[in-house]
């Protein structure tokens, strides 16, 4: 499988993310609008959406003492409580159990002049309180005009299917924490579309509030590896780190700051880096849009990696089953 193809299969990936001095205009509970409807507009989180099953206060046992969070204050607990809501609501939440409907395009500028553009719907479905199915289709168009590569040129259909089931295992207003199995089937309609691989690997997610910026540090990592498929094709294991700073603005706007680390252990372990800033708004009730430009820091011509990219989505919650 050549560099470009491995580079636009991995580049959509979820990525299923202590801090001090902020500044600026995040919702606080001090000057947030009233949790009120006005003229027909809904101020309050969709309480449905995800709802209070966190049950006695406890502490993250499998966490070192360190690693744990602090004991807030009844009023950073309540901020901590509306805020996650909101997050869940808005679907910038890796470890919140709502359901979602998206529809995403993306274009990315990749080394050598090279281009790729895509559309992915995106489907989550929760179950059991506690457990969330996520399936991600994606449809891919790239070119790749350098002579160098001949007989790459360009290609578009469908490519490889990804495919996650996750676990809620710990949830408190100030810390969350899921694990979880994601899988990819080749399904490429075109073999330079997709790795040619089943893969499989673990996903872990986490959700820390951060009680001075008033907003919340996601952590995900996950790995794949090949389990079957083509024996002719290039085998997969990537390593993925992301880390994101979410914060909610006036209740209707938000902005996540993200940087994903991927290690590619079938290149010598060479790595890349990529910064990417997520605008979005809620718009009618369930729904919202997003705009993700991004740039690479390192590592551009690896799997998930590019020059720069920007991505725009519209998504629809729903509550959990």
């Amino acid at each position: 499988m050549s560099g470009l193809s491995a580079s636009w299969c991995w580049m959509g990936w979820p990525v299923l993310a202590g801090a001090d001095e902020p500044q600026g205009g995040a919702v606080s509970g001090t000057d947030r609008a009233p949790r009120v409807e006005e003229a027909g507009v809904e101020q309050e989180p969709d309480a449905e959406l995800e709802p209070d099953r966190e049950g006695p206060r406890r502490q993250p046992r499998f966490l070192p003492p360190r690693l744990r969070p602090r004991e807030l204050t009844p009023e950073e607990r309540e901020e901590a409580e509306y805020l996650k809501k909101l997050a869940a609501k808005y679907g910038t939440d890796p470890t919140a159990i709502v359901g979602r409907v998206q529809l995403s395009g993306a274009y990315a500028d990749l080394r050598n002049d090279a281009h790729a553009s895509d559309g992915t719907l995106r489907i989550d479905v929760p179950f059991r309180k506690d457990w969330l199915l996520r399936v991600d289709t994606p449809f891919v168009k790239w070119s790749d005009p350098s002579p160098n590569r001949a007989g790459i040129g360009s290609a578009a259909g469908f490519s490889d299917m990804f495919v996650t089931l996750g676990w809620r295992a710990y949830n408190t207003p100030e810390y969350a924490f899921l694990i979880g199995a994601l899988t990819t089937l080749p399904t490429a309609s075109v073999n330079t579309l997709g790795t040619g691989k089943y893969t499989a690997g673990p996903i872990i997610a986490t959700a820390r509030f951060l009680s001075r910026w008033e907003s919340f540090l996601f952590g995900i990592f996950q790995h794949q590896m090949s389990v079957g498929g083509d024996p002719s094709r290039t085998n997969v294991s990537l390593t993925r780190a992301t880390a994101q700073i979410n914060t909610i603005w006036a209740e209707r706007w938000w902005t996540v700051v993200q940087a994903v680390w991927q290690v590619n252990w079938e290149r010598s372990a060479k790595s890349s880096m990529t910064m990417e800033l997520e605008t979005g708004r809620s718009l009618i009730g369930r729904w919202g849009a997003y705009l993700r430009p991004g740039v690479g820091i390192w590592g551009q011509s690896l799997a998930g990696a590019y020059e720069w990219n920007v991505e725009v989505g519209v998504r629809y919650m729903f509550p959990s089953f």
